[in-house]
């Protein structure tokens, strides 16, 4: 692991530098107002900015920008005890670091304890080690060393993910016929939780294929960018260039809460059926590229 924000200074501007270190900076002293535990632990920057494979994307057209594609910034925070979820959003991390004028771009993080991340790491889940190996120490107690991954085989990483892609596309399938049934009945927001769960069942499959891990949270906006991060046909799924097709993302995005507790969610049959198309082109696109590398890795077995 790289150990701080100058390792970065040849393959990021001043810019990036200064909004990581307001990032780092919102999250110690959001910790320090913490009396007692958890106490934290380290700040990890991993993902397309530690690895050198950020891309900054913009399409202009007679002086009117057509596209724009920025990579997200992605943050592991790590604490010495675990936190829940609602202990971790009562520290606002991530309200404070969204309303932040100075950073330009999302910021995706999570939070794991120390415990958790090295026995992850010693048992080799990809997604923990390529942290290990390739992220960025932003801020460190000193208190803790990362673990050393352990041997992983061609022959296990191609049965795990095989499982993994098997159960959660199967989730996946099962939900949306659920989501028939209720779109059938009219009952739309029941139809839009469920159609929220597909897509998150398909994201999950993906991951865990190519990296070992299923993130503890619902946010898609978080899924979507780290399938995108896996491979870059999937920006296909949920095209972003309109303010109606944001509109309708954040609609599914937000019936993981509000189609259930809040009675001012409203969707209507032409919202939800372009959403299940995409969602259904989701699934197609994850069985095929999921299957392509389980088959590269059953080439690789002796």
């Amino acid at each position: 692991m790289k150990t701080s924000l100058q390792d970065l200074t040849k393959t990021l501007p001043p810019d990036k530098i200064r909004e990581l270190d307001i990032v780092k900076e919102i999250i110690v002293k959001r910790f320090e107002r913490i009396k007692g535990e958890p106490k934290l632990e380290k700040i990890i920057l991993f993902g397309s900015y530690a690895s050198g494979k950020w891309v900054e994307d913009r399409s202009v057209k007679n002086g009117r920008i057509i596209s724009e594609y920025r990579s997200d910034f992605d943050i592991l925070v790590v604490t010495q005890k675990g936190m829940s979820e609602s202990n971790w959003l009562d520290l606002c991390i991530e309200d404070e670091i969204d309303n932040h004028s100075e950073i330009q771009r999302e910021v995706n993080i999570i939070h794991h304890n120390i415990h958790f991340l090295n026995e992850r790491i010693t048992e080799s889940y990809y997604f923990f080690t390529d942290i290990a190996q390739e992220g960025i120490l932003l801020y460190g107690s000193g208190r803790y060393e990362l673990a050393t991954p352990g041997p992983v085989t061609p022959a296990l990483q191609a049965r795990k993910s095989q499982e993994d892609l098997d159960y959660w596309m199967d989730k996946g399938n099962k939900f949306l016929k659920g989501f028939r049934f209720y779109l059938k009945e009219q009952d739309y927001k029941e139809a839009a939780f469920l159609l929220h769960q597909a897509t998150e069942s398909y994201y999950a499959g993906i991951i865990l294929v190519f990296t070992g891990y299923k993130p503890k949270g619902h946010n898609l906006k978080w899924l979507n960018n780290q399938a995108i991060s896996i491979d870059i046909c999937f920006r296909e799924v949920f095209p972003m260039q309109s303010k109606e097709e944001k509109d309708l993302f954040q609609l599914l995005k937000k019936a993981y809460i509000d189609a259930r507790y809040k009675k001012g969610y409203s969707i209507n049959i032409s919202e939800l059926n372009y959403l299940s198309e995409r969602v259904c082109i989701l699934g197609k696109m994850a069985k095929e590229i999921c299957e392509e590398e389980i088959n590269r890795l059953k080439t690789m077995i002796d």
